[in-house]
This record gives structure tokens, C-alpha cells and sequence, in this order.
């Protein structure tokens, strides 16, 4: 009895035990599916599709899916070359749905592939568009179709995009016209491709030789390449940072038609990590370049801008009175004028009053440099060389006081004479009536024209502006434009306690020359006895330090001293006082720079006089001279913040490529370029990233969209000088052998 008691017993404590194991297991089950079913429930529209024996596909309809409509598609590439699980597990289907929801990408259809690696990929993912153009609603040809992926897969979107089965660039799109890859591996063993497939590079860069000058075939395609510049992968030989440089030297830029780099063709980015965040934060760029090539957005730089101004309200009498004449103007090129009618001299202001000039187009000075599509008669040509008039009536009331006038015309890139009712009151660059521009590249010099007494006249009143561009990019970019009461020049302002000012000093490794230089002082400057940091910001080729106070540096740097981004510093804008601005700042300009200027500042404002506190920054011209000159007097300097900077001109690359990990990293090192920099420089600052995560040197690099202008490095500068400029507060101490002002206030 006692045992059989025992017996059943156990029996229902084995029975209870098997309950609870069971339920147990069950709850795992479970937690492991919610999951699951969740990361499903979030992703409507996604639906699996077998399109091999024992491969599927994961596909990702719109939103609003309807089959009556005809889709673009985009491939991802599975990133380790093999499985689709890595982007469902990323989040990217619900990136994808919140850049769709948002209006950052159009409604497109989007397929994860699954691939064998032991199979032909060329093979796999034509039997993936067959089975996926049978069920969908998609457009069944090359041109709307994009293949993208991270990874390995970034290998594969350009070795299949580009067709390149055979060993061969297909000239026209084979499966894919727009092709992406987001931080790739072109070169690891992590890769499975590479043995059977080849390096991307080694298929690129022999086509692209071949082709030579007929760069059509590119135009077919769309290809977009970014990177993280700490991923070690970037700079490997044949890496992202190679094909970048191959496509920049590919021939795809016409070297008559420079700027007319086209973002439609080929985008690239190398970015430092804080920038980059993961390669799923790019994909509004990548995707929204295949939009472009599909015809679903405009293309970078398209959208229409409107800059707003506000004409103001005549004033008659007194101090104050004013005609403002920003607005409306009729223009026209002296090429386009003397193609309409060949037999005036299109130089001649005489002309002007036969002239049809109220049919000429209308356009709006004083708003920013000449655009692609400024003015019909420039035929899209943004960069147009030549002479130019610009020509407007404007009428004078009878109760204006019409003594003592000044024409305040802005800043014009880069020669300019006006005339008022036929009358030449003023030139910059242009010495002789009707003559030729003297090369004096004044583009940053205000104009302010006195005007005779008598000339002007109540009533209506012609006034005309004959300009020339020389090179690059031109016209009237900036106003105010203006008839106004003669102003007085006012006090020196280095007099004052400004903290914004231009003074000069005479040189003595340039014979004497006066040298003018800009000051900036952080607030508070002059309330306090601390020492600042100080950074020299060196002007580009045919410039002077006035460009700086053109594209608002100074207001920059208020921005950032305010936020506590950058800590409160000093900073000097030299010119270079080469006759041309065409220094390179080497030789004499350079003793000028490192021996006369730096002691000039040091002596007569309070700053920390060591190099840990000093620091070299530049564009163009400039930022090739501050690699240069630093690099050269590591005694003086601590650091350079280098914009799109002309290394190989100054000579400053040479000297850094050849220089060890000890010699670089006495430096703080910030570098950044536009990808469609007009000059190429970005590809001597690949060769210059390669060198330094060589050598483990630390750094921020930076490619990214932009041209060379202000506007690319303008919203990086906070940023750059934050970085030269980190943990160097101002310190204690008073100024012995100054005054806290000038010496010129003395």
C-alpha cells in the first residue's frame, strides 16, 4: 500500500514537473516570437518571395501600394554577401517607411536579396528581377531600376550595377542605372566575392581610361559612394577613398566646363564619424539621388530659391535721404547684345540710348553671385567670362535734395564702371571709358561712387553698370545698391572699442609695405585682462582678408562663442599684399605671416604667445599656406584648420606626405572639401586622410557635398575652430607691454 502510494505519488509530481517545464517552454516560445511578430506587425507591405529553390526574397511595397501604378525598384544587397536578415534587423524596412512618410523618398518598391555565395551573382539576381517584375507592379527597365547595399554588399551593387559578369563596364545599364554603396567593403576577405568576382577598383579603372574624353556612357548611370573616414576599409588600397580619387581623375569633369560637375552623375562623401552616424542615416542621400536619376525629385541645387529683399522707402531731405535701387534691372551680356545687332560696339555707353535695353532680361542684382539660370542671355552658364550691362530707370522726386551724393553699388566680382544719365562717375577695375578690365581682381572692394552735383535730376534718371568677370564664377552679388547722402568716413576704427576692426602695420620682410589685417575680438575683450587664443585665417588665390568679413565669418564666430561651441579667441584676417593676392603665402609672404605679423599681434594684443595657443587656418590659397607654413614652424603653431585648401600648389603636400607620425602629430589636424570642388582638391585631401590613418595620426576629414565656395565651409567652421581650439580656455594675465587696444589707438 505504501509503496503504492509512493508510486502514484511521484507519478503526479512527474506529471506537475512535465506541466511546468512545459509551460516554461512555452513561454520562451513565446518571448522569442513577440519579437518577432512585432518587427512583422511593423512592416506592412513586406512580403516574402521565393525565387530559387531554397532562396527568398523579403519585399517592401509603398504604403499605398496599387497595382495599377507601375514602381521604381531598389535591390539592397545582402551586406555580408550572403543574407537579407542583417537589414531586416537593422531597422532599415522602417527607415525606409519613415523617409516615405515624410516625404523624403518617393514610393518606391524595395527587395532584399538572399544570396548563394557559391552561385554566380549575376545569374541569382537576374532570376531575382524576373521573379520579382512577374508579381509587382514595377517598371520593367534598367533605367528605373537601383541596386544599393552596405558591406559586401556595397561590392556587389557596383560589380553588378555596372554589369560587370564579363570584366567589362557595360555602356548602357544592363540591370541597374542608379547604384549606391554605403560605407563598402571593396577589399577585405570579409568580402566573398572577391576571389570570384575581382576588386571593383581593378574592373573600374581600365574602362575609365578607355573611354577616355567620350564620357556619355556615365550619364546613363547614377552612382553614389559614401564612407565613414574611421573605417580603416575607407583608405585600403582599392577602397572607397580609391574610387572616389578614380572617378574624380576618371575624365568625368571637362576641363573647359569645371564647375559643371554634375551631382547626377557620381556623388561622394567622406565623412568623420560624428557626421557620418551609421550608414542608415545616409539613405535619404543615396535614395534621393536614385529619385533624381528616375525623374521623381529635382537634383541637388534645382529647387528654387528665393532670396527676399525689401526695396525701401525713398527719404527726400536731411541726412538720412536715399533712393533705393535694388530690385529689378534690365542685363544682358556684351556677347549676346552683339549678336542681336552686329553693328554696335557693345562696349560703348553711347550705345545704350538706341538701344532696345527695355527687351533685355530682367533680373535682380545684389542677391549672390551669377546662377546657371540668372538670365537667358548667359545660355546656362553660371561662369560666363566676359563684359556685361546692367540697366535701369528709376525716377527722383521734385522735393529730393539732390546735393551732395554718393551711388552705393555693392561688391561686384570683379570690374565695374557706372554711368548715371551717360555721365562715367566711378570704376574699379576698368581704368578707361569702355575699356578693358585691368586684371586687379577687385571682387571684394565696396563701391561707392560720389555723384557731381547737377548730374542727377528730379524726375526719370538712367542709370547703367558695364561689369567684367575674368574667371570663375561672377556678377553683382551683393548690395546695398543705393543712392544715398555722402556719408562721413566716421572715427578710425581702431580707435574705438570695436571688436571687429582693420588696422595694418608696415612689414618689414616686404620692405616696409603696409599690411592691412582684420581683428577679431571675442566679447568681452576689452572688460577683461585675460589672454586669448588667437588663429591667423588666411585668404585664398586673388583675394584678401576682406572675403572673410564677406561671407560673415565674424558673425560665425559670434554664434559659436555665444553657444559655448567655441571657446572665446582672437582672430586675424591678413591680406597678403602681393600685388595680385597671388602670394601662396610662401617666401617673403611668409616671413611677413610667421616673423613680422605674429609679433605685431602678440605685442599689441593680449594673447598667448605659445604655440599650443596659436593656430593656422585658410581656404583655397590660404589653407594650403597654413598646412605650409606650419608644418614648416612647428615652434609657432599648434594646429590648422584647412578649408579646400590648394596643397599642391603651395607645396604643402609634398611636405606632408613625407613627414613621420611624430613630426604630424604635433598638430591639431581639421580637414574638409567639397566633393565637387571645382580645382579637384579633394583628391590631393584623399591622399592626405590616407596619410594620416597610416600613421594613426588623429584628425577630422571631411568630404562632403559642396563646391569651392563660402557656402560649403561656412556651416563647418563653428565646428572646425571648436576642434583647434578644445580645452584652451582663456587664461589669466595682464598685458605689460601694450595697451589692451592697437597701437594704432595710441
Amino acid at each position: 500500500m505504501k509503496g503504492s502510494l509512493m508510486r502514484a505519488y511521484y507519478k503526479r509530481e512527474f506529471h506537475a514537473r512535465c506541466c511546468v517545464t512545459l509551460l516554461f517552454l512555452l513561454s520562451l516560445a513565446i518571448l522569442f516570437l513577440i519579437p518577432a511578430y512585432q518587427t512583422c506587425a511593423a512592416q506592412p507591405g513586406m512580403e516574402e518571395l521565393k525565387y530559387r529553390k531554397d532562396l527568398v526574397l523579403q519585399v517592401l511595397l509603398p504604403a499605398g501600394y496599387d497595382p495599377a501604378r507601375e514602381y521604381p525598384s531598389v535591390y539592397f544587397m545582402p551586406q555580408d554577401g550572403v543574407k537579407a536578415q542583417g537589414y531586416m534587423e537593422e531597422g532599415v524596412p522602417e527607415r525606409l517607411r519613415s523617409l516615405e512618410a515624410a516625404g523624403q523618398i518617393p514610393e518606391m518598391v524595395y527587395v532584399f536579396v538572399e544570396l548563394d555565395k557559391d552561385q554566380d551573382p549575376a545569374g541569382q539576381i537576374a532570376s531575382a528581377i524576373a521573379a520579382v517584375e512577374e508579381k509587382y507592379s514595377v517598371v520593367r527597365e534598367a533605367s528605373r531600376r537601383g541596386v544599393i547595399g552596405t558591406g559586401a554588399g556595397g561590392s556587389l551593387a557596383f560589380w553588378l550595377g555596372y554589369g560587370m559578369a564579363d570584366g567589362k563596364i557595360a555602356a548602357e545599364p544592363a540591370w541597374f542605372s542608379a547604384i549606391a554603396s554605403h560605407d563598402g567593403d571593396f577589399t577585405s576577405d570579409r568580402n566573398p566575392y572577391l576571389d570570384s568576382c575581382g576588386r571593383v577598383y581593378d574592373h573600374l579603372k581600365d574602362p575609365l581610361a578607355s573611354f577616355g574624353a567620350d564620357t556619355g556612357w556615365l550619364s546613363e548611370y547614377y552612382t553614389y559612394l559614401d564612407c565613414n573616414a574611421q573605417n580603416s576599409l575607407t583608405w585600403a588600397e582599392g577602397g572607397s577613398a580609391d574610387l572616389a580619387a578614380l572617378y574624380r581623375t576618371g575624365g568625368m569633369v571637362s576641363e573647359d566646363s569645371l564647375p559643371a560637375w554634375d551631382y547626377n552623375v557620381f556623388t561622394y562623401a567622406i565623412l568623420p564619424e560624428a557626421h557620418y552616424g551609421t550608414w542608415i542615416d545616409r539613405l535619404e542621400e543615396s535614395l534621393g539621388g536614385f529619385a533624381v536619376h528616375f525623374g521623381l525629385a529635382p537634383g541637388l541645387g534645382e529647387a528654387e530659391t528665393e532670396t527676399e529683399y525689401q526695396v525701401q522707402e525713398t527719404v527726400v531731405s536731411g541726412e538720412d535721404r536715399m533712393i533705393d535701387l535694388m530690385g529689378p534691372w534690365h542685363f544682358i551680356t556684351a556677347d549676346a547684345w552683339a549678336a542681336e545687332d552686329p553693328g554696335v560696339s557693345a562696349n560703348d555707353i553711347d550705345e545704350i540710348a538706341g538701344a532696345e535695353w527695355n527687351s533685355w532680361d530682367i533680373v535682380t542684382p545684389g542677391l549672390g553671385w551669377w546662377t546657371a539660370d540668372f538670365a537667358p542671355c548667359m545660355d546656362n552658364n553660371a561662369n560666363y567670362v566676359g563684359y556685361a550691362w546692367y540697366v535701369r530707370e528709376f525716377e527722383v522726386p521734385e522735393e529730393f535734395d539732390l546735393s551732395g551724393l554718393q551711388l552705393e553699388a555693392g561688391m561686384v566680382d570683379e570690374a565695374d564702371e557706372v554711368y548715371l544719365n551717360g555721365v562715367r562717375i566711378g570704376q574699379t577695375g576698368i581704368q578707361e571709358e569702355g575699356g578693358s578690365y585691368d586684371g586687379t581682381n577687385p571682387w571684394d572692394e565696396e563701391r561707392v561712387y560720389p555723384i557731381p552735383d547737377g548730374l542727377l535730376q528730379t524726375g526719370t534718371n538712367l542709370v547703367c553698370v558695364r561689369m567684367c568677370n575674368g574667371s570663375g564664377g561672377g556678377g553683382w552679388y551683393a548690395g546695398p545698391i543705393r543712392i544715398r547722402a555722402l556719408q562721413d568716413a566716421g572715427a578710425d576704427p581702431a580707435k574705438t572699442l570695436q571688436r571687429f576692426y582693420t588696422t595694418s602695420f608696415a612689414a618689414d620682410s616686404l620692405k616696409g609695405l603696409e599690411i592691412e589685417y582684420r581683428v577679431y575680438l571675442p566679447e568681452g575683450y576689452y572688460e577683461s585682462e585675460l589672454r586669448y587664443p588667437v588663429v591667423y585665417m588666411l585668404h585664398g588665390y586673388g583675394s584678401t582678408g576682406k572675403s572673410f568679413e564677406i561671407s560673415g565669418v565674424p558673425e560665425v564666430l559670434d554664434e559659436g562663442i555665444a553657444s559655448g561651441q567655441i571657446p572665446p579667441c582672437i582672430v586675424i584676417f591678413p591680406s597678403d599684399g602681393h600685388p595680385q593676392k597671388a602670394s601662396w603665402w610662401s617666401g617673403a609672404y611668409a616671413d611677413m605671416l610667421n616673423r613680422d605679423l605674429v609679433s605685431q599681434v602678440d605685442s599689441t594684443l593680449r594673447t598667448v604667445d605659445s604655440r599650443e595657443y596659436r593656430f593656422l587656418a585658410g581656404e583655397s590659397m590660404g589653407g594650403g599656406g597654413a598646412y605650409l607654413n606650419a608644418l614648416e614652424h612647428p615652434e609657432l603653431y599648434g594646429g590648422v584648420l584647412d578649408i579646400y585648401g590648394a596643397l599642391r600648389f603651395t607645396g604643402a603636400l609634398k611636405t606632408f606626405l613625407s613627414m613621420d607620425a611624430d613630426g604630424l602629430r604635433k598638430f591639431r589636424h581639421y580637414i574638409i572639401c567639397g566633393n565637387h570642388d571645382m580645382y579637384c582638391f579633394d583628391l590631393d585631401h584623399i591622399e592626405m586622410g590616407k596619410h594620416l590613418n597610416e600613421l594613426q595620426v588623429p584628425h577630422v576629414f571631411e568630404i562632403d557635398n559642396g563646391e569651392h565656395s563660402s557656402s560649403f565651409y561656412l556651416p563647418r567652421l563653428k565646428e572646425g575652430f571648436a576642434y583647434l581650439l578644445a580645452g584652451l580656455e582663456p587664461v589669466d594675465g595682464t598685458d605689460d607691454a601694450a595697451s589692451a587696444r592697437t597701437e594704432t589707438e595710441e
